[in-house]
């Protein structure tokens, strides 16, 4: 009887471990509140999301009035309260702190604040020596972060070979061909037999570059599918002219969308499938995306005015300045030449990730920051800024001159 009672609790214990594991592996969030004591009292807001395949967490952490918030990626197994401690780091008027984490010497990229404002790593790390600190964080990329690297001409460009990450690709238009720049190698492919000095129809499509196949103007009837991860070149047909009037609407759902003004014509171009579809025409209305949601609109209006899809500027009703773009999780907006990073979740809390003047063309990569500036293609990331590409073309040519992949 004993043994039985024990054989049925040992079966209960081990039903209820594997049912706890599985329930870890499939939860997708969590939201916790605790509280770490050191002399200073540091609230602790944290959010564990799984969001488009990439899951991380949200630590927002609040001591008198200053505020912190720390975006980390997910190597902690989902668990809850992963802030052992909070290290705090005072330079004259600059109040910093890092984050204490589970596991062995693991350690978050350091914040400040100072009257008010919430500064980066990046925008003070030349005013407070962190170099000891920043050790900690087991940052694989510190150390070629840190060195100089050497330029080399490449394509007609000029590139920083050793800051490009292994898991990016940097894609650059060259007026007949596009140049794609790897970590360690470089690839190029011809979309036209003459020079075309505005990339109009060009666009990033998920993983494939969509370009149209030109031969001769004014008009197209092909458009060029290239996977910038494994160099795979296709044509997809159109089944039908396009003109020079025509201009693209945007991407949404991994399709790219497009409008003739000649033919009042809209497509729909799903470079996944190799698809094409008429979905807007004089008989039946076309389609936009405003903030994320669909909604019909005459092809009239789409001839009388370029129509863009719109992105999540909504979701950031509250921004002390100028929205500039968004993705998922967070919104970069400008304020007398300071950019800002702000989380969705914690809208309270934006964040000065750098100054800089006369930026153009802003994208947003998970958690990088891309912008040309004068004749450099730059890179922020929680290291720094650092320039990748240079083109004396940059400094005139911009607009949709440049795009990033990561894989």
């Amino acid at each position: 009887m004993i043994k039985r009672t024990i054989s049925f609790s040992l079966i209960i214990i081990l039903f209820l471990l594997v049912y706890q594991f599985l329930f870890t592996i499939v939860k997708d969030n969590h939201y916790v509140k605790y509280t770490i004591e050191n002399g200073d009292i540091f609230n602790i807001d944290e959010k564990y999301t799984k969001d488009d395949s990439k899951d991380y967490y949200l630590i927002k952490v609040s001591s008198d009035d200053k505020n912190f918030v720390f975006k980390l990626n997910n190597v902690f197994n989902k668990q809850k309260n992963i802030v052992k401690d909070v290290v705090v780091i005072e330079k004259g008027e600059y109040y910093c702190i890092g984050l204490d984490l589970v596991g062995d010497d693991n350690y978050s990229f350091p914040e400040c604040e100072k009257d008010g404002i919430t500064y980066s790593y990046n925008s003070v790390k030349d005013i407070i020596d962190f170099d000891e600190y920043i050790k900690k964080t087991k940052g694989k990329d510190y150390d070629r972060y840190n060195t100089e690297s050497i330029k080399k001409n490449e394509l007609g460009l000029i590139v920083n070979r050793s800051y490009i990450d292994d898991n990016e690709v940097v894609i650059v238009y060259g007026y007949k061909q596009m140049d794609l720049l790897y970590s360690n190698y470089s690839r190029t492919f011809s979309f036209s037999t003459m020079d075309n000095y505005k990339n109009t129809y060009g666009t990033l499509v998920g993983k494939y570059y969509m370009v149209p196949k030109i031969t001769s103007l004014p008009t197209f009837s092909t458009y060029i599918r290239y996977d910038v991860v494994d160099g795979i070149k296709k044509e997809i047909e159109l089944q039908t002219s396009v003109s020079k009037q025509s201009y693209i609407n945007g991407v949404n759902d991994n399709k790219l969308y497009l409008f003739d003004r000649s033919s009042k014509i809209q497509f729909e171009i799903d470079p996944y499938s190799e698809s094409v579809k008429e979905i807007g025409n004089t008989d039946n209305e076309g389609i936009t995306y405003v903030n994320g949601k669909k909604e019909s609109i005459s092809v009239y209006d789409l001839e009388k005015m370029d129509v863009f899809f719109e992105n999540k500027k909504d979701d950031y009703t509250s921004l002390d300045g100028e929205y500039i773009t968004s993705n998922n999780y967070y919104a970069i907006y400008k304020k007398n030449d300071s950019y800002y990073k702000v989380y969705k979740e914690f809208q309270d809390s934006p964040i000065l990730m750098f100054k800089q003047s006369d930026v153009k063309n802003i994208k947003v990569r998970y958690d990088n920051v891309y912008f040309i500036k004068d004749n450099g293609i730059y890179k922020y990331n929680e290291y720094g800024i650092f320039g990748l590409v240079f083109r004396n073309e940059f400094i005139y040519n911009y607009d949709n001159i440049y795009d990033i992949y990561l894989k």
